[in-house]
Formats: structure tokens, sequence, C-alpha cells
């Protein structure tokens, strides 16, 4: 462990050959805080991302024996799609996670909000602020360190204001999307990243050279601390 140069947060490094076994160890941590937390309070929330890096660790986590019932599973962030669209993290999630293809979890779904990104962003808070804080977050990361859907530059949706629980994204060249919010990823109780590769590797690593902060510094500067799970290939 050590702490982030930017802000002294706490980033505990959890580091594997493969993806699977970072994805494999991932799940078993998140399932002990699940239980942990079903323990204490009889209920729990969490956040995990689409794209194709979290599938293992889906598949790997809906394997665990909890009270999925008392368990809210959403998104990080989803593209502003139909729900079975290709490319539908929604879509992905249901697929790989068999708590949430059997319908065995409470799930917040990004989708059916009407035809108007500004508008389902809108009906989402109201959503969102029906619930507690979240408890625990997944999140994967691209190379350009983007988490969820906040890309990095104020034209992309990353500077938006206020924070009030889901930000639209308007990404240059891709589809707009919607994201839980920079207040709502930080806010986490408990903070993941799960990566893979060297160019992963060096856009967390570099972080104190950086002139202007990339959307993942949200996370390596929690003052709650973050888990990387990353995996060389």
């Amino acid at each position: 462990m050590a702490p982030h140069p930017m802000t002294g947060g706490i980033v505990a490094w959890h580091r594997f050959t493969t993806l699977a076994d970072a994805s494999e160890a991932l799940a078993e941590a998140v399932a002990i805080r699940l239980r942990a937390l079903l323990a204490e309070q009889g209920r729990a929330s969490l956040a995990v991302p689409g794209g194709t890096t979290p599938a293992r660790f889906l598949a790997a986590l809906g394997e665990h024996d909890l009270a999925w019932d008392n368990i809210t599973l959403m998104p990080t962030d989803e593209r502003f799609v139909a729900a079975d669209d290709a490319a539908s993290n929604e879509r992905m999630i249901r697929a790989q996670f068999a708590p949430l293809r059997d319908g065995r979890v409470g799930f917040l779904s990004f989708h059916d909000h009407g035809s108007d990104i500004e508008s389902a962003a809108a009906a989402l808070c109201a959503e969102l602020a029906q619930l507690p804080p979240l408890d625990l977050l997944v999140s994967g990361m691209g190379t350009d360190g983007h988490i969820a859907s906040l890309f990095p530059g104020e034209e992309a949706g990353f500077a938006a204001s206020p924070d009030s629980g889901i930000s639209v994204a308007h990404p240059p060249g891709l589809p707009p999307r919607l994201s839980l919010s920079p207040g709502r990823l930080t806010g986490a109780g408990w903070a993941s990243l799960l990566v893979s590769g060297d160019a992963k590797d060096g856009v967390l690593k570099t972080a104190e050279a950086r002139e202007a902060p990339l959307p993942v510094d949200l996370l390596l500067g929690r003052s709650q601390g973050l888990d990387v799970y990353w995996a060389k290939e």
C-alpha cells in the first residue's frame, strides 16, 4: 500500500499474471464485503462496469451464495442505446451475471427512461436520490484514463456540474452516455479498479506527473482509498 502522491489517498495494489486470476480474486473480495454489509445493515449496493474486461469477474461473483434479493446492482454507466443493443452494458452484465439473468437481484437499469437523454438523466437522478450512498464500486478504466463514462476534457462531460448523481457524457465521435457522477463514484464506501496491460499500468503510475487530471484520478485520490486489481495480460 502507498499514499497517492496527489492527495494522500491509500492505493492498494493486487497484481496478477492473468485477468482470470485478477477477476477471481476481485470477485472473492467483493463477495466478502457484500456478506459483511448484509450482516451489518441488511442490504447492500454495488456498481459494476460494462465492456469486455469485467466478464469473468461478473461470472465468478454470481457463483457466490449471497442473499442477492437484498442487494441492489447498477451499472457504472450505459450507452444511450436500446437495452438489447450489442453495445449495451446492461446486455453484457445480464449475460454474464447469473443473479441478474435469473431475476434474483435488485437492479437499477439506465434504460426505459424516455427517448431524450437529459430527461432520462433527470429521471435516474430522482431514483438515485431514493437510495443510500453506494456501498461498493468496481470500475474499469480506458487507456485514456476514463472511468465509467467520464472522459477527459470538459467537452466530454468530465467537468459537468452540478453533481446530481448522473452525468450525461458526449465523448467525441461516440454515442452519448449516461454515467454515475463523480460524486456517486467517489462516494462509494469501498472502490476498486479492474484493469489489465502495461498501458493502463502506466496511466495509473504517472498520476503525479500529469499537468491536467484524468477521470481516474478521482478514484486514485479518494480519501477512503482504492484497491487496484491489475493483470499483466
